[in-house]
């Protein structure tokens, strides 16, 4: 769905801009305008504070609410489309597509898939009760309501009791099954920060591999795995099959030392880049999940097989 050519943003002043000049925490806030760019909008009476026009002598308080109007509005297209796998009076399970992010980015804001599928069930508070990386498709369970998120955030273990991912990845993969508990965290030293790394001091990771099939593509070897969560930190199939050596076919923050995620920022991708990546997205998908509701005697278990299409054509034999 394309967003809106005219769009209203709304933020909150926090605590420690209390007392500033809004201008001034608008500029640190939310850097993809310069000051410049920002005191062209106040001039253009493009800010609100608190419903009223605000100038470039307007001093923000905690708590104030901010209104900023963006004529012309353009945001990168993603789909859209989803399927619900299952839905009761609190909770929708859906099968999220590859490409689309679940909160807003510096360059998406209408259409995350948090909004898309507000928008698309009537749920206006509809929440999000866990999160795949942008490039990962596969289901994702959403509160309809704040008060039942609220109710269950804290504890979600006790409602989603097993997650289990598809990977396709480079590489024969040697073992039948294979519990990795490599500890994980940012490098502050990489050039790319938001990638994930193997250090004895990160965060404890475990993640269980089962090999459902090993194949061979123009001469090069490749396998299909069961990914098995133990723990949920971020990135943490994607790098964790990257440091054991098996990098997943799409991958380009993982593969070849995050390459063709640079080049995709910097200059962006042409064909032969995804000729040689093997895919438009990484071929990661959450297709599987065990829940157990307060309100169930027992457990459930949910799959989805809507792959990304260039993954659907290697998975045809997977049951």
């Amino acid at each position: 769905m394309r967003a809106p050519s005219d769009m209203y943003f709304e933020s909150e002043v926090r605590p420690e801009q209390d007392g500033r000049l809004l201008l001034d925490s608008l500029v640190e806030r939310f850097t993809y305008h310069s000051r410049d760019e920002w005191v062209d909008r106040f001039a253009r009476g493009l800010v609100s504070l608190n419903g009223a026009v605000a100038n470039l002598e307007t001093v923000a308080h905690k708590g104030d609410k901010v209104v900023y109007h963006v004529e012309n509005y353009e945001e990168p297209e993603v789909p859209t489309d989803f399927d619900t796998v299952f839905e009761d009076d609190e909770f929708l399970l859906v099968a999220k597509p590859a490409g689309i992010p679940v909160h807003h980015t510096g360059r998406i804001f209408y259409n995350t898939f948090t909004a898309v599928v507000r928008r698309a069930t009537d749920c206006e508070t509809a929440v999000p009760m866990h999160r795949l990386d942008r490039d990962t498709g596969g289901l994702m369970l959403f509160a309809k309501y704040a008060e039942t998120a609220a109710r269950f955030q804290k504890n979600l273990d006790r409602i989603l009791l097993r997650k289990f991912y598809l990977a396709v990845v480079r590489g024969s993969f040697p073992y039948e099954e294979y519990r990795c508990d490599l500890p994980l965290r940012e490098d502050p030293q990489s050039a790319i920060r938001l990638k994930m790394f193997h250090f004895e001091d990160g965060k404890p990771c475990s993640t269980v591999f089962r090999t459902l099939s090993r194949f061979e593509r123009d001469g090069e070897q490749f396998s299909v795995l069961e990914c098995e969560l133990l723990t949920g930190r971020k990135h943490q199939i994607r790098a964790h099959l990257a440091e054991l050596g098996f990098p997943i076919v799409g991958d380009r923050l993982y593969w070849r030392n995050g390459f063709y995620y640079e080049k995709m920022a910097t200059s962006g991708l042409d064909d032969e880049d995804y000729r040689v990546l093997g895919a438009h997205s990484h071929m990661l998908y959450a297709y599987k999940v065990e829940l157990l509701l307060p309100y169930w005697d027992s457990p459930r278990t949910f799959v989805s097989k809507n792959f990304p299409v260039e993954m659907k054509t290697l998975l045809v034999d997977i049951d």
